[in-house]
């Protein structure tokens, strides 16, 4: 009996790898479109803002003022002249640039000195780089009121050396420092919080075409029964059982072999962490592929011919995709479409990708998922093939 499910089997996959438009939909579109996306999704962080700085005293405070603007990664500084900056931002080539006038450092000595700005209204950039510079001025007063204090009580002590002193304090990190997370709603966490724009679109691009190579499967079941093959196998020693159990392990073997080549593509091509936690994934992918083989196979049975499954197929497939979060991520959807996502099989099965390849999870993350997406594969395969007919 198991040589004869294995030889229907590798009859079906071998049909598939005679037939070059169907490699090309099944593998080769697949692989295009993870990497047209993952490369967007890749390319879309931020460019450093350009922050054109104006240094008009020359002084050692000015000087510390744009030492510590250029240390910090998101912006490009520039240090140019008064003119230069105010046409920068009268052009909108620049939300915000930055004037240290001339007198600056004495007016550091004697308590009153201003760093300061000329931005645009409308720029988001701007409330950014006004945080930095509004944080660079309370570090300068913090030293310069020590400084006075210090030079005060000791008349040979300098200011300017009191100052160093005091400002020599917050390296290599503030003496008060405030660290923060942004949180996103999950059971588990792990290294990471949200998926990357590499993860998100290999693991989702995953997700979806594996539905394509099901449904291609079950098509070709329904194809059978409309030409009599079924029908004529059935006058053979192989009973209905075996014959089934063929074509589903056959349509489980295809998409295994899609998920191969899809993983190792996510992997040397954009670094996602496919193979991280091998167990892990392999029995999400694996529990995900038995649920859409059942669902396929649900609706091989349940439709009439073959145009109306080639009709039906692409609509599930899509609708599924965008509520189970393998387009976007389901962090950036509202509470209720969580919910809807949890009660399709593409939802879960990127639940589980997410927590392992973003979060570093292991089993314990896949472990309701799988159970959720058996589930789903005993009602739907099992109705499925109850439904099947073979005439």
């Amino acid at each position: 009996m198991m040589r004869r499910v294995i030889a229907l089997a590798w009859l079906n996959l071998l049909q598939l790898s005679r037939n070059p438009s169907e490699v090309v939909a099944l593998i080769a579109l697949p692989i295009a479109l993870t990497m047209v996306f993952g490369a967007s999704f890749a390319g879309s962080t931020r460019e450093r803002i350009w922050l054109p700085v104006v240094d008009e005293d020359s002084s050692t405070y000015s000087a510390q003022v744009v030492r510590l603007l250029e240390r910090e990664r998101s912006f490009d500084v520039e240090v140019v002249s008064r003119e230069r900056a105010t046409a920068a931002v009268a052009d909108q080539q620049t939300g915000l640039a930055v004037f240290i006038p001339r007198g600056f450092g004495e007016a550091v000595e004697s308590g009153d000195a201003e760093i300061r700005t000329l931005s645009l209204p409308t720029s988001n950039d701007a409330a950014a780089v006004s945080a930095v510079v509004q944080g660079i001025a309370v570090r300068m007063s913090t030293g310069a009121a020590v400084a006075g204090v210090v030079s005060r009580a000791i008349p040979a002590r300098a200011f300017e050396e009191a100052y160093l002193s005091a400002d020599a304090l917050w390296e290599p990190r503030p003496p008060i420092a405030v660290e923060g997370q942004t949180v996103i709603a999950s059971e588990v966490r792990g290294d990471g919080v949200q998926a990357s724009g590499n993860t998100q679109s290999s693991a989702g691009f995953t997700v979806f075409f594996l539905m394509f190579v099901t449904f291609g499967g079950a098509g070709a079941i329904l194809e059978e029964r409309e030409q009599g093959t079924l029908r004529r196998l059935l006058v053979t020693p192989t009973d209905k059982a075996v014959l089934i159990t063929g074509k589903v392990a056959g349509i489980v073997m295809t998409a295994t072999a899609q998920v191969l080549v899809l993983t190792v593509v996510g992997r040397v091509a954009f670094g996602v962490p496919w193979g991280n936690h091998f167990l892990a994934e392999a029995a999400i992918l694996f529990c995900y592929i038995l649920a859409i083989t059942g669902l396929a196979v649900l609706v091989s049975a349940v439709v009439r011919s073959r145009d109306q499954f080639s009709g039906a197929g692409p609509i599930i497939s899509t609708g599924l995709a965008m509520l189970g979060g393998s387009y976007w991520s389901l962090d950036i959807v509202s509470p209720f479409m969580q919910a809807v996502a949890r009660a399709t099989p593409t939802g879960w099965a990127m639940i589980g990708l997410t927590d392992v390849l973003a979060r570093n999870q292991g089993l314990e993350a896949v472990a309701l998922p799988s159970l959720m997406l058996l589930g789903f594969a005993a009602v739907t395969l099992g109705l499925g093939v109850k439904l099947l007919r073979f005439e």
